[in-house]
């Protein structure tokens, strides 16, 4: 391998994440309103123009700040990744951009959930595994009014920023957050639904909660399991392994999942593909209304 060709590949990639900078930048300038030298404004408009997206302004208010907030968790991660190449894989991240990035992005998934899963209408509880920063237990108490959600995770430096979102939320009533371990978990009989990102999870993380999750359930309530559809090109399946790695997670593909269900008994397992901007694929399972 040369230097020449070690070259052209950064160029080419540096590129990219000036590119992604910039769309952020032009997003910062929308939502706050502020007037930004013309020539900078008018060279950030040219940059996401060229890259196919002409107006940005078109998108809603929750958009733009998510697109916002996973440029800003990208860049950190990747500046953390440069910093810390030694550090063994785990969550380690306390950087605010990168914890709330990750929770914008889970703020799709009950959405998600309720428009292509009809038997998870009318959930009177839910559980949030992992619940990080908070936003996709408040985006289930949104999405399933009725329901009561509990949150549960590991990460202090998160929950302490969920418990703040969920009181700006106004939702301290029907959300409870909780300091607790999924491989520990004891509730029993508990839960309508609950969401299992297995991406952030270890092979026997996985072995160990999925049943203790199942025991959980009310009989006939579901458990979904998420995973990251992998990109179809090389590059950026290499770069998203390297992601879920350092972040103390595997690669799970649906026939695991499915199997990790099966043997913890549950029925009516179906895999759903990728559908719509979020790059998720859910393995769904049900416990059995007979179940004791």
């Amino acid at each position: 391998m040369s230097f020449e060709n070690v070259m052209t590949a950064m160029t080419r990639w540096m590129t990219a994440t000036e590119a992604l900078a910039a769309v952020g930048a032009e997003l910062s300038l929308v939502q706050a309103d502020e007037s930004a030298n013309p020539d900078v404004a008018a060279a950030l408009r040219g940059v996401s123009t060229t890259a196919g997206l002409p107006d940005l302004t078109e998108l809603a208010p929750p958009q733009r700040e998510l697109v916002k907030s996973m440029v800003r968790m990208c860049l950190r991660q990747t500046q953390d990744l440069i910093d810390e190449p030694c550090r063994p894989p785990g969550w380690a991240f306390t950087d605010p951009d990168i914890l709330a990035g990750w929770g914008r992005g889970s703020m799709m998934v009950p959405g998600a959930l309720a428009a292509r899963v009809p038997e998870l209408a009318g959930l009177t509880s839910f559980l949030d595994v992992g619940t990080g920063v908070g936003l996709l237990a408040i985006a289930a108490a949104r999405t399933w009014p009725a329901a009561a959600i509990t949150g549960i995770d590991i990460w202090d430096p998160a929950l302490r920023i969920a418990a703040e979102n969920v009181k700006n939320a106004g939702l301290e009533d029907r959300i409870t957050l909780r300091h607790q371990d999924v491989a520990s978990l004891d509730d029993s009989a508990s839960y309508d639904c609950i969401w299992f990102p297995t991406f952030f999870v270890t092979e026997s993380v996985l072995e160990a909660a999925v049943p203790r999750l199942v025991r959980s359930l009310r009989p006939g309530g579901s458990l979904v399991l998420g995973r990251m559809a992998p990109p179809p090109e090389p590059l950026p399946q290499a770069v998203n392994t390297l992601r879920t790695i350092r972040g103390g997670g595997a690669d799970y593909d649906p026939k695991r999942l499915a199997e990790a269900l099966e043997a913890a008994g549950c029925t009516d397992i179906t895999a759903l593909p990728r559908s719509g901007p979020a790059p998720l694929e859910y393995v769904i399972g049900r416990r059995e209304d007979s179940a004791s």
